[in-house]
């Protein structure tokens, strides 16, 4: 009984869960460093952005500047400005990997969060939510509030479970397969 009282709380507590709206040419950040490339927050910082958004829609006080600090100093990007997707593991957001199109929708309803490649793989943005085969998000280098199945990257779409996993379900385990060095980024383009 408790057990399924806790599940009930969780899944209510996931679906109840509302991200920030982070902007990566946002005036307090735009201009930082991303990682140790050249580039700034403003032109490639959208897979951080979107992550900071994530851990601060889960009780974690993070914002692109403050995040971008934390990756740099705690191995969170390789390549210059890649960033690590399990570099979150150790904030409370645990990497799962990456799924199809077929699976955000689910994914959103297991209370999972879920980070969609969009523009033909330049892009990263929060989901937050679908409407019918609408997958809406926080962007934060666009305007853009939603995107089609067919306008996100199939099979690029980062998942993560929030917490230690002490609730979490063994059906995603990947037995095998380490997660924790897939990296990867993208650049605004400029219109």
């Amino acid at each position: 009984m408790l057990k399924t009282f806790l599940l009930a709380l969780l899944v209510a507590l996931a679906l109840g869960r509302t991200y920030p709206m982070y902007k990566q040419c946002d005036s307090r950040w735009a201009n930082d460093q991303l990682g140790t490339s050249s580039n700034t927050i403003c032109k490639a910082g959208c897979t951080m952005s979107s992550a900071a958004m994530a851990l601060a829609g889960t009780g974690h006080n993070y914002n692109p500047a403050t995040l971008n600090q934390w990756l740099k100093a705690n191995g969170g990007y390789v390549s210059g400005d890649l960033f690590v997707w399990g570099s979150l593991n150790k904030l409370g957001l645990t990497f799962e990997g990456k799924v199809s199109n077929s699976e955000i929708k689910s994914k959103l309803d297991q209370g999972r969060v879920v980070i969609c490649n969009v523009h033909n793989g330049g892009h990263w943005v929060l989901a937050y939510g679908y409407s019918g085969d609408n997958i809406l998000v926080n962007d934060p280098g666009y305007s853009t509030t939603s995107y089609p199945l067919s306008g996100i990257v199939n099979g690029q779409n980062a998942i993560y479970r929030v917490g230690n996993g002490i609730f979490g379900s063994l059906s995603n385990l990947r037995v095998g397969e380490d997660l924790s060095n897939i990296a990867d980024g993208g650049i605004l383009e400029q219109n």
